[in-house]
């Protein structure tokens, strides 16, 4: 045999070893369960991708609507719907609206920003912080059938003017008690207003409040939002 042949047998030899040695570690990585078509990790140094679908489990569930908003899609601050109210503040006063002790109007109004007082009809909170503003409380008779056509004129006799502008029926203030909502203003300062339907009755409570700047109306507002009517 010529020195050619044997170099062209040898090269032929080596050839085939390696093809051997590729085959054999192809086979060894099919048989541990990785793809011959990707990158070995070890040979890359790059993480493989991750296609795992993630756990549902683990995903962080849609936000609810009724914890923090409305439930029922109609914009409304429906307190039942809504974040807890923080305790109230202040001093707790019991206004009875009913012909019987069992119907009472829950308020409370703190005492260094509030004067208390009581008439057998009606009742005044006096803001004391500076300036003149004041809730009132009281009874109009005004049937179940009409508040809804008296709301723009009720402010009247305390405006001297017919400048009122209504907003319908809503939730006072953030409180549990609704009402016929209807707002004013004057040259003195503005007024606000809300007419609560007494059941089976002629007779309607309404809150009137006058401020003449926000922090006075922001305080009034404090007062309105503790308001509960409770059955005892």
């Amino acid at each position: 045999m010529s020195k050619l042949s044997k170099n062209l047998l040898l090269a032929l030899s080596l050839v085939c070893a390696i093809l051997l040695i590729i085959f054999c570690v192809e086979l060894i990585i099919i048989n541990r369960g990785v793809d011959p078509g990707e990158q070995s990790p070890v040979v890359s140094g790059q993480p493989p991708e991750e296609n795992e679908d993630p756990d549902p489990e683990d995903e962080d569930p849609p936000d609810d609507p009724g914890v923090n908003g409305d439930t029922n899609g109609t914009g409304t601050d429906d307190p039942g719907t809504q974040t807890p109210r923080p305790p109230p503040q202040g001093t707790r006063h019991e206004l009875q609206i009913s012909a019987t002790d069992d119907v009472k109007l829950i308020i409370y109004a703190k005492d260094e920003l509030f004067d208390f007082s009581e008439n057998e009809l009606d009742w005044l909170i006096t803001y004391t912080g500076g300036g003149n503003a004041s809730l009132e409380i009281g009874f109009e008779f005004i049937s179940t059938q009409a508040i809804a056509d008296v709301v723009e004129t009720f402010l009247n006799n305390y405006t001297g003017s017919s400048n009122s502008t209504g907003s319908g029926e809503e939730f006072i203030k953030g409180s549990s008690v609704r009402g016929y909502h209807v707002s004013a203003s004057v040259e003195s300062g503005f007024y606000e207003a809300w007419i609560h339907n007494l059941q089976n009755s002629d007779f309607a409570l309404v809150f009137v409040l006058f401020y003449q700047d926000d922090q006075q109306k922001d305080a009034l507002y404090e007062v309105l939002g503790t308001m509960d009517i409770i059955t005892v």
